[in-house]
């Protein structure tokens, strides 16, 4: 018997039929099962990593909502493919690691469910992409690549790239995905300041909305917009978003993920990832810092193109203030909260 196949010369003809029987169940046994059809399945952590390898290299951050296949998994990771479409412009030809595209664009850039579409991840430069198909401007994508299986969950039916005028018209109303962002469903929603606090506004349909944490019954949100300024008054209420320490991250990685919070940090320097430094891209800049508390050690912030160069006039133990989302609580190399910078003040 050869990779749990039987053959002729396996069973001898003078085996008693009995024993033949017994050998052929328990041959079935022992052979591994390949999966017929790749199983959808849905993101459900906002920003969560699609990675090269199981805990390897970050490759795309992926949205709430986001549909990808089941491919397998190995411990608590699973090994998905990733489907959709990006502008042609910003692919090039290549032939590195048996794939035929490379994003281009020094910031990255973003992965639609079709044609512009909705946003369902953002490729790092250098993502590299195996080619579908073209259609005008737009050019269909897919890769492989790993994430927690905790961050996935079972989908319904639909594929990833369906088109919206097909959309299940018997979805609730209350949220209606739409990549890194919801919008407010068919009727207006409350938002309030706390779960089951007071209403603090009443949220039209269809405003945009950035989600910054789940709970059980009740989305914390974000929403943008103008106010007339001379509506406005003046308030002494702290302009911290987050207000959480280094170590309170690396405690609860999974629990701050995503979210925005302002710190006043000392700069150390500014460096560039290296390889074995899995939570960036190749290359990635970031700033090396000393977390607000003195004993919570440093902490690693990510910085993006249109930042660099103000990052890169910087002085070393200069003290500066930065607004910036949680990538991750505690890196995968040095345990240290890793942040991408929005702003510097």
């Amino acid at each position: 018997m050869a990779d749990g196949v039987l053959t002729r010369k396996t069973l001898d003809h003078s085996t008693p039929r009995r024993s033949m029987l017994i050998l052929a169940v328990s041959s079935a046994f022992l052979v591994t099962v390949p999966v017929l059809a790749a199983q959808t399945h849905e993101v459900t952590v906002d920003g969560e990593t699609f990675r090269k390898t199981a805990d390897g290299r970050r490759l795309a951050d992926l949205a709430v909502g986001t549909r990808v296949q089941l491919l397998g998994s190995e411990g608590v990771w699973a090994r998905v493919q990733l489907d959709g479409w990006v502008p042609s412009a910003s692919l090039s030809p290549t032939d590195r690691e048996g794939h035929d595209r490379v994003v281009e664009p020094v910031g990255g850039e973003n992965l639609l469910d079709r044609p512009s579409g909705a946003v369902g991840a953002r490729l790092l430069q250098g993502f590299l992409l195996d080619h579908v198909l073209d259609q005008g401007e737009w050019t269909q994508v897919q890769r492989t690549g790993w994430v927690r299986m905790s961050a996935i969950k079972p989908a319904a039916a639909a594929s990833f790239a369906r088109p919206a005028d097909e959309a299940d018209a018997s979805r609730p109303p209350a949220l209606v995905s739409s990549g890194r962002r919801l919008m407010s469903g068919a009727e207006n929603v409350e938002l309030h300041r706390s779960p089951d606090g007071d209403t603090a506004a009443v949220v039209r349909a269809g405003t945009p909305i950035t989600v910054v944490e789940r709970g059980n019954r009740w989305t914390r949100v974000r929403i943008e917009g103008w106010v007339r300024s001379d509506r406005l008054v003046t308030s002494d209420i702290d302009s911290t978003l987050v207000e959480v320490s280094a170590g309170g991250l690396r405690a609860s990685p999974d629990e701050y993920r995503g979210m925005r919070l302002r710190w006043r940090v000392q700069f150390i320097a500014l460096e560039r990832a290296e390889p074995e430094r899995t939570d960036f891209y190749e290359g990635e800049p970031f700033i090396l810092a000393r977390a607000p508390d003195p004993g919570d050690g440093f902490v690693y912030i990510s910085v993006p193109p249109e930042l660099l160069t103000a990052v890169e006039s910087l002085e070393p133990l200069e003290m500066i203030d930065v607004l910036a989302q949680v990538r991750t609580g505690r890196s995968a190399l040095m345990g240290v909260p890793v942040l991408d910078l929005l702003a510097l003040f």
